[in-house]
């Protein structure tokens, strides 16, 4: 059970009044609690519409727990990949085919944690530079948080599996019931998609399009970022990581995935993960849009948080302290959080 669940709705109620964000929408789960909070507005002006239930968020770099990582750990637990894997067995032309699945997936490749310019490339020139980038630090030596091993990591499932998308949906987001959650859902209607930044090169405010720019050139769909969502898809994620795998009677991930999650600590990460403390298991992520999740699988609890921080500007960063105070009360350690590594 949550024991901090006033303080963390307080905390997120004086985030809107003092306008870090419009609007919020959150969960609070445990084996058998799955509170769902919808508060504040979408935006202003024309966006000052009422959150609700079935609205669709850009979960930014949440995509790579709730697709990437999910999808990989998948595939270690049936023996169809190993951590030793070298990059090169499944993709070509890499100026770095020696790195490891392990290495991408701690963030201690040595790739660069972004690219430079992306606004400047196409779908082809962006593939190129990925694929050519140079080693920033000897692999292994730190730890430097990068969306580029995570767009190799999503190429990778799509060598295996044929489509990163289907794979995601087929192995992850069916069995779970996340109906509204995938790349490009382009069957919906603009105004099911909470808008988030305003950006003159492409139209305006984003709505229903991915925002992360490389994300956009990869046809908005990538192993870092792309993903949409709802926060009852979420919580039904959530809910089978604290019952470790299982969903609806259903296996979605083995035992050896969580001991795998739990086996490894480096510089604050597991395997895709931030892990908040070497001890237990208290595994975490945010997305540049405002997103987070957080998952303590100890106490079977988790704190799934959804917004739209980059309306109509990433230039507002208030909401990155609320969200850091509200994950912190949820994991029961607030006085932690000042010294925790927020990624996104």
């Amino acid at each position: 059970m949550i024991t901090n669940n006033l303080g963390i709705a307080e905390t997120i109620n004086n985030a809107i009044n003092q306008r870090a964000v419009y609007g919020v929408s959150y969960s609070l789960l445990g084996l058998e609690q799955n509170e769902q909070h919808y508060l504040g507005y979408q935006g202003t002006g024309s966006d000052k519409i009422a959150i609700r239930p079935d609205l669709e968020y850009d979960l930014a770099s949440l995509t790579k727990v709730i697709g990437t990582s999910t999808r990989i750990l998948q595939l270690l637990g049936i023996g169809k990949i190993k951590l030793t894997d070298t990059i090169g067995n499944f993709l070509t032309n890499l100026k770095h085919p020696e790195l490891t699945i392990k290495d991408l997936l701690l963030h201690c490749s040595g790739l660069p944690a972004d690219i430079a310019d992306v606004s400047e490339l196409n779908r082809a020139g962006l593939i190129e530079r990925i694929k050519q980038a140079d080693l920033i630090y000897p692999t292994g030596s730190q730890t430097v948080y990068s969306d580029l091993g995570f767009i190799l990591l999503g190429w990778i499932i799509a060598a295996i599996d044929g489509d990163l998308a289907d794979s995601l949906n087929e192995h992850i987001f069916k069995p779970l019931a996340m109906n509204q959650t995938g790349f490009k859902l382009a069957n919906q209607p603009p105004a099911n998609f909470v808008p988030t930044e305003n950006l003159p090169q492409r139209g305006g405010i984003i709505r229903g399009q991915v925002h992360d720019q490389k994300a956009w050139l990869l046809d908005g769909q990538s192993g870092h970022a792309g993903l949409f969502s709802t926060l009852s898809d979420l919580s039904n994620f959530a809910s089978m990581y604290l019952h470790y795998g299982i969903f609806n009677e259903q296996p979605i991930l083995q035992p050896a995935s969580f001991a795998l999650l739990k086996k490894f600590y480096q510089n604050g990460r597991t395997l895709g993960w931030q892990r908040w403390s070497p001890e237990g298991m208290k595994i975490w992520h945010t997305g540049f849009t405002g997103t987070s999740i957080a998952l303590d699988l100890d106490q079977k609890t988790g704190f799934v948080c959804l917004t739209n921080r980059i309306y109509p500007t990433r230039q507002n960063q208030a909401w990155l302290k609320w969200r850091k105070l509200a994950v912190g009360l949820f994991f029961e350690e607030p006085e932690m959080i000042v010294s925790s590594t927020i990624t996104d």
